[in-house]
């Protein structure tokens, strides 16, 4: 395994390293986090830096999070209690490094729902976290874990944007299909208005990666190619090259991501069901309530009558985000039990649950022979098409749980290859952060 080393600095400097850090905090207390949320209209812009969900079992609370590293002051904290009026959202932050002479401004904002916090000591900033009530953490040390992770997925981003300004037909889809999950959905009033736009785009995106592994090839950009063959996205798959390629199976699992949070959202706002078909009030005609919900494929409708037998269901789409992009889309099956029990701690569903969240990519998105394998005689059994990257930080998760510092060779594993698929995956996400 590489000796090279990701250093992060105990105190994030301003602009994206702070952001980071903010948001990393609100992840590994387990909410659902989505950032550098972007709406032009297009004379104006919207930029929401976090934007949380907290599915707690008594009721779903949502926060608005902004966050200021320089010089600040009432008007920037008005704006955003604006931001929260136009969202209808009841609670706000607005985290800063320094008071700036306005320590009075947490006592005049809280009556308006947003909380006003300054860290201006990173040593104690996790717990005036938690003394704030915004969450707890199993494990503070997963805080720079998730740095990582977002480290990755900003590089992601910028790989796209680059490959798109060389105009790469495939990056430039890429970079359209970003935007439309991470931007356009977000801002749609209802959760079917969001599962529409997602699945229009899901449909115009079938095979993203692959079509731009194609073209890459020397062929032309085809994100519906039946064709499955591809150097390229092979050495993607199994090597981890192509950070471009890499990007795009990120975005791919982003919007299915997406789709499971719209499905766990629908299902929470209408806990009795979907609306059926329905008599005017004059009784003079038919009409279907909830017409776009009704015309989502088959195969969601499948998913939302599964997904409403779960007894633990609110908490799936935050669990599939720790799973996907913290755990790095895999399980050790010679341990599966403890990486149950700990996958239990962060997510509050039940360890005996567990395996059965795990089946909600097969439920909502069913491809032949399921969405995990195990690739030979390794313990790694992960989900496919996830960036090796992204493996890369579960791996590292891993030796953060386990406490295996630099010598894997403590882990013992049962099956040949699992030490030097480990080590491999982490040396790809160290090159990657460092490239």
């Amino acid at each position: 395994m590489s000796k090279k080393v990701v250093t992060l600095p105990d105190i994030p400097g301003a602009g994206d390293e702070l952001e980071d850090y903010i948001a990393a905090l609100f992840q590994a207390s387990g909410h659902f986090v989505e950032k550098q949320i972007v709406e032009s209209d297009p004379a104006d812009l919207l930029e929401l830096d976090i934007f949380t969900t907290d599915y707690a079992p008594e009721e779903m609370a949502q926060r608005l999070i902004e966050v200021k590293g320089g010089k600040w002051g009432y008007t920037d904290l008005f704006k955003v209690v604006g931001w929260m009026r136009y969202l209808e959202l009841q609670h706000g932050a607005f985290f800063v490094t320094k008071w700036d002479d306005r320590a009075s401004a947490p006592r005049k904002m809280e009556p308006l729902g947003l909380d006003v916090v300054c860290f201006d000591d990173f040593t104690t900033a996790p717990q005036h976290f938690e003394d704030k009530g915004f969450g707890s953490f199993v494990d503070p040390k997963l805080i720079d874990l998730w740095r990582h992770s977002y480290g990755v997925e900003r590089k992601f981003v910028k790989t796209i944007l680059h490959q798109a300004k060389a105009r790469a037909d495939g990056a430039r889809a890429a970079k359209t299909y970003h935007r439309q999950i991470n931007n356009g959905t977000f801002f749609a009033r209802t959760p079917e208005e969001s599962l529409a736009m997602l699945y229009e785009a899901y449909g115009e995106h079938p095979k993203l990666t692959l079509g731009y592994a194609r073209e890459l090839d020397g062929g032309g950009f085809d994100p519906h190619s039946a064709s499955t063959d591809s150097a390229s996205c092979k050495a993607a798959l199994q090597e981890g090259k192509y950070p471009e390629l890499q990007a795009c199976m990120y975005f791919e699992h982003r919007a299915r991501l997406a789709i499971l949070k719209a499905a766990v959202d629908y299902a929470l706002a209408n806990p009795d069901g979907p609306p059926e078909l329905g008599m005017s009030e004059d009784g003079k005609f038919f009409f279907f309530r909830g017409l776009t919900y009704h015309a989502l494929p088959t195969t969601f409708h499948d998913g939302m009558d599964w997904l409403r037998q779960q007894p633990n269901f609110r908490r799936y789409a935050a669990f599939w985000q720790q799973f996907l992009w913290g755990w790095g889309g895999f399980c050790l099956d010679d341990r599966k039990d403890q990486e149950f029990a700990w996958m239990s701690r962060y997510s509050g569903i039940p360890a005996s649950e567990i395996p059965t969240a795990l089946e909600a990519f097969d439920r909502f998105f069913p491809i032949p022979n399921g969405w995990f394998v195990t690739p030979g005689p390794t313990d790694i059994h992960m989900l496919k098409m996830v960036p090796m990257v992204f493996q890369g930080i579960g791996a590292h998760h891993r030796r953060v749980q386990y406490s295996l510092g630099d010598n894997l060779s403590t882990l013992n594993p049962s099956a040949q290859y699992t030490l030097s698929d480990l080590g491999k995956r982490i040396n790809c996400a160290v090159d990657f952060l460092l490239s």
